[in-house]
């Protein structure tokens, strides 16, 4: 417990200080998204946009966070030699459970709102991409910590386990369809002519004398 909050006691005041933001900018997002959707999916959707970047920011925030019994980064490329020792030594399980849980928020907020993680795989490659890129970005900028493969392993394992948990939710945020409203055809009526005959003898009397005056 001592070791765990030596690494990541810079967190607690980062977290404190970057949560109300992430409270105050929920209602103004939801706010403005109730201009094109209802209420119920407006706050969520922001609830969710607020959540996803504040523990993206915490997570980048512990990446660059140095150590300071340590100076320079270690690589340990060897699989399942950190979870061994791990077990072997009750002092380092805490690393294991921290690893799974890095990205286990994340992968089950993602699906709520990206339609194309939609998939335990898909979230599974992500999850692994953004871990190499975690790992890689402590070995280069040597921040003291340990870059593992177990790390990456275990964080691609936090957050297909994540996505696993909110499978049944990732339809709750989707807007309902439009109603599909039948194209108008704009219908042209004709109205119908009526061919008036006008009598020979109503000509010859009316209009015979006008014409011809002298048939008078």
């Amino acid at each position: 417990m001592e070791a765990l909050l030596r690494a990541f006691w810079g967190m607690i005041p980062i977290s404190a200080i970057a949560l109300p933001y992430a409270l105050l900018g929920w209602p103004l997002l939801a706010a403005r998204r109730r201009r094109r959707l209802p209420a119920r999916f407006a706050a969520g959707t922001a609830g969710v946009d607020c959540a996803a970047a504040f523990l993206a920011f915490l997570v980048f925030c512990l990446v660059i966070m140095p150590v300071d019994s340590a100076s320079d980064s270690t690589l340990d490329l060897v699989p399942g030699s950190d979870i061994t020792a791990a077990f072997a030594d009750d002092g380092s399980l805490w690393q294991v459970i921290g690893n799974v849980l890095l990205l286990c928020p994340l992968g089950a907020l993602l699906p709520l709102r990206a339609r194309r993680l939609r998939t335990l795989l898909r979230v599974a490659l992500a999850a692994l991409l953004a871990s190499v890129l975690v790992e890689g970005t402590q070995y280069l900028i040597h921040c003291g910590r340990v870059t593992s493969a177990d790390d990456v392993l275990l964080n691609t394992a936090g957050a297909t386990l994540g996505a696993a948990l909110s499978r049944r939710g990732w339809l709750a945020l989707d807007p309902p369809p439009p109603v599909a409203i039948p194209a108008q055809r704009r219908r042209i009526c004709e109205s119908p002519t009526l061919r008036l005959r006008v009598p020979r003898s109503v000509w010859d009397q009316r209009y015979a004398a006008v014409a011809h005056p002298e048939r008078q």
